[in-house]
This record gives structure tokens, C-alpha cells and sequence, in this order.
């Protein structure tokens, strides 16, 4: 029987004064997860939204984003009889005048950094979160 399950890879950026700083997270346990965005799951009947906010706050803590974009058409993947299918997002939690400060991680979050573009890119694995995070970049110059 096929399975085929909806997820969400959602890029949390703030623009500050000089420079635009993306955040990416590892997952606990550390050694085992490569930095990336939030990831989570879409559940049936779920809207694209609402599985986009709850997996942020629940990953870092933020409640409302400044603006949130669709950075790629939906990624599949297929691995004998389960399917991915993998939306991106952006998701800007800060701006110049409110810059974020504090994040809240989950229980499952490992580590949090705040990069610029060059590190980020460096730190992401998944080729198509690169091409999601270098969308984003173009979007935002």
C-alpha cells in the first residue's frame, strides 16, 4: 500500500539594518541532524497555514510572522511505498525596529543559530533547501 505524507520546510529569516540572518535548527539528538529549517508535518485535512504556524511556535517559540511566502513549487520524493511531498515556505520574523531576540526552542530542538546567506548555504545539506534559501535570498535583494 502506497503512503504518501504532506510536509512543510519553513525558512524563519528577519532583515535587520545591514544584513539578513536565517535561522536554521538541528534537532535532537545533535550529532545525527544536519542544521536546517523547520520541518514538520501536515496533518490530513490540515491547511498549509496552519501546519506552517504551529510547527514554527512549537519549534522556536514565535507566534506571527512579519510575511510569509511559498519559496518553491511542492518537492516529491518517493521511497518504495512511501511518498514526500515537501512544500517550502519563508517565513520573516523580524525586521529592523523589531528585530528578534529571544527564541523559545522546543523540547526536540538541539541547537539554533542565526547565519547570513554564505553560512547558511554552507550549513544546508539538502539540495533543495538550497535552492529554497537561495529564492529566498533573490526575493529579498
Amino acid at each position: 500500500m502506497f503512503s504518501l505524507e504532506h510536509r512543510v520546510r519553513v525558512f524563519v529569516f528577519q532583515v535587520l539594518n545591514h544584513r539578513v540572518e536565517y535561522l536554521l535548527l538541528r534537532q535532537k539528538p545533535r550529532e545525527e541532524w544536519p542544521l536546517g529549517p523547520v520541518v514538520g508535518a501536515v496533518a490530513p485535512g490540515d491547511q498549509l497555514v496552519h501546519a506552517i504556524r504551529r510547527q514554527v511556535q512549537a519549534e522556536t517559540g514565535l507566534r506571527r510572522p512579519v510575511h510569509l511566502m511559498q519559496l518553491l513549487q511542492p518537492q516529491k520524493e518517493l521511497f518504495g511505498d512511501l511518498g514526500f511531498c515537501e512544500w517550502a515556505y519563508a517565513w520573516q520574523a523580524g525586521t529592523p525596529s523589531e528585530p528578534v531576540t529571544d527564541l523559545h526552542p522546543g523540547p526536540m530542538v538541539g541547537e539554533v543559530q542565526w547565519l547570513g546567506f554564505e553560512a547558511a548555504f554552507q550549513e544546508l545539506e539538502i539540495p533543495t533547501d538550497r535552492d529554497a534559501l537561495v529564492r529566498l535570498q533573490l526575493a529579498l535583494q
